[in-house]
C-alpha cells in the first residue's frame, strides 16, 4: 500500500471519529464545552507520552534538527508573505497579528502526529524524525518567537508582558518535560530488554495510541457554524498560504537539499496541516483578534479535508 493510500485511509478514519464526536454532541452525550477536556488530555497525556516514547527509543542526533530548521524556515517564509499581504489589505494590527500566526503555524503536534502515527504504523524512526521536526521546528519557536509576535501585534495593555512570562507555561508543561527527558534518555541509552522498561513502553504505546481518538474528538467538538462571509478574503489568504504554499516550500527545500524521500514526505505532511489551535490561543491571549483567528482556524480544518489529500497525491 502506498503512502497516499495509507494517508487516505487514516484521514478517513480520523474524519469518521470527528463525525462521531459531532453526532454524540448533537445527542447530548458530550458537550461542546468539553472540548477543553479532550484538548488537555491531548497536550498533558497522549502527546507527552508519544514524544517521550518516540525520542527515547531511537538515538537522537543533531542531523535530526535539519528537517526542523526547514519546517521553521517554511513557516517563517509564509508568515512574511502573510504580513505583506495583510499590510496590502489594510488589516488592523490585531487582525494582522492573528492572520500571520494562523497562516504559518499548523497543528503539527496534534493532528500531524496523529495522522503520521497511523500512516506509518508507529514506525520508531519515522516518529523520532517527525517529533523532532514538530517540537523543534514548530512548538518551541511558537512559544518564543510566536509569543513575541503576538505581543507585538496585540493590544496596548499587553505591551508590558515579558517574553519569559508569556512563554513560561510551555517550559513548565508536560510536553517540554517529555521533550527534554526523551532526548536525554536517547543519549544515555535505556536497556530496552529490562522488564520495567518493557512495561513503561507498553504504557507509553497505549497512551500514544489514544492520540488519534482524542485529537479527532477535540476537532469534532471544536467545529461549529461560523459567519464566514465577512472574512472570506482572510480565509482565502490563510488557507492558500497554510495548506498550499507552505507544504510546497517545505517540499521544495527538501528537494534542493536532496533529503531522503521519507523526510521530504514527512516535511510536506507536517507543513500541510491546518492552522494550529495553539496559534489561535496565543493570538487571543495577547491581544490579537481571537475571533478572526478561531474562525479562520476552523475554516482551514474544513478545507484541509479536500486539500490535504490533493497535495499529497501530487507531491508524493
Amino acid at each position: 500500500m502506498t503512502v497516499f493510500e495509507n494517508l487516505l485511509d487514516s484521514f478517513v478514519v480520523l474524519v469518521a471519529l470527528a463525525a462521531s464526536a459531532i453526532w454524540l454532541r448533537r445527542r447530548g452525550t458530550i458537550q461542546t464545552n468539553e472540548a477543553g477536556v479532550f484538548g488537555r488530555l491531548v497536550t498533558d497525556f497522549a502527546l507527552p507520552a508519544l514524544i517521550f516514547a518516540s525520542l527515547s527509543t531511537e538515538p537522537f542526533t543533531v542531523s535530526k534538527l535539519l528537517p526542523a530548521l526547514l519546517l521553521f524556515g517554511s513557516i517563517a517564509a509564509v508568515m512574511l508573505v502573510a504580513w505583506l499581504a495583510g499590510r496590502a489589505m489594510g488589516l488592523t494590527r490585531p487582525v494582522l497579528g492573528s492572520v500571520i500566526l494562523v497562516s504559518g503555524v499548523g497543528s503539527s503536534s496534534t493532528l500531524g502526529y496523529a495522522l503520521i502515527h497511523r500512516v506509518f504504523h508507529n514506525n520508531p524512526k519515522v516518529m523520532t524524525t517527525v517529533v523532532a521536526m514538530g517540537e523543534f521546528g514548530v512548538v518551541l519557536p511558537l512559544f518564543t518567537f510566536g509569543v513575541a509576535l503576538a505581543i507585538f501585534f496585540g493590544r496596548e495593555e499587553t505591551d508590558q508582558v515579558s517574553l519569559w512570562h508569556a512563554s513560561k507555561p510551555f517550559f513548565t508543561s508536560p510536553i517540554f518535560y517529555a521533550l527534554v527527558l526523551g532526548v536525554a534518555a536517547s543519549m544515555v541509552g535505556i536497556p530496552q530488554d529490562h522488564k520495567a522498561v518493557r512495561l513503561l513502553n507498553d504504557f507509553l504505546r497505549l497512551a500514544s495510541d489514544s492520540l488519534s481518538f482524542l485529537v479527532a474528538f477535540t476537532i469534532g467538538l471544536m467545529l461549529k457554524p461560523v459567519a464566514y462571509r465577512e472574512i472570506v478574503p482572510l480565509i482565502a489568504l490563510v488557507a492558500g498560504l497554510k495548506l498550499i504554499v507552505e507544504p510546497l516550500i517545505a517540499g521544495g527545500l527538501a528537494l534542493v537539499l536532496a533529503l531522503p524521500t521519507i523526510t521530504r514526505e514527512l516535511l510536506i505532511l507536517e507543513a500541510a496541516m491546518p492552522s494550529g489551535t495553539l496559534a489561535a490561543v496565543l493570538a487571543a491571549r495577547y491581544g490579537c483578534d481571537g475571533a478572526v483567528a478561531s474562525a479562520v482556524l476552523i475554516a482551514t480544518y474544513i478545507l484541509s479535508l479536500l486539500l490535504l489529500p490533493i497535495i499529497v497525491y501530487f507531491t508524493f
